[in-house]
């Protein structure tokens, strides 16, 4: 068996179907006596240009290690798959399993933006009791004026 490097464009209406598009093809390699080494789920990206006035696709990237039926099998489903509208097929000396550069980017943008929510939800509580404690002082700051008011206003009747 041959390992292979597997690169395919999903439509972008398509998205939503993607997960169950990807366990298909395991299941095809798995089937063929194959093994999944990697696989990546890189999200909706931009095209460096439009493919069937398509501007966006859902990228997927798998490494696999088939014989060549079942690739010509895979190669098949793709072929006559609507949703997935370009393939890449690269044959590799050697399985590669560790994450790409494209993937480990991915990661490091989806990390910075967990860690900048968690900033986000930690700032919103100090700012609500800054809030309430700002309400709380005008608050003490009028409660003394309304009652020398209203003594004054007693006083000289």
């Amino acid at each position: 068996m041959r390992h292979y490097e597997v690169v395919f464009l999903v439509h972008p209406d398509q998205s939503d179907q993607v997960p169950g598009m990807v366990e298909r093809y395991e299941a095809l390699v798995e089937r063929g006596g194959g093994r999944v080494h990697r696989k990546e789920d890189w999200g909706r990206r931009q095209l460096t240009f439009p493919i069937a006035k398509i501007h966006k696709a859902h990228f997927l990237l798998m490494n696999i290690e088939v014989n060549r039926e079942t690739l010509n099998e895979l190669e098949s489903a793709f072929r006559f798959n609507d949703a997935v509208i370009r393939n890449l097929i690269v044959k590799r000396k050697e399985a590669i399993t560790g994450n790409s550069r494209i993937y480990e980017e991915e990661l490091k943008e989806k990390e910075k933006e967990r860690e900048r929510d968690q900033r986000r939800e930690q700032e919103q509580p100090r700012r609500a009791a800054e809030g309430d404690d700002d309400a709380a002082a005008q608050v003490k700051e009028e409660a003394p004026k309304a009652p020398v008011e209203t003594a004054n206003e007693e006083g000289t009747s």
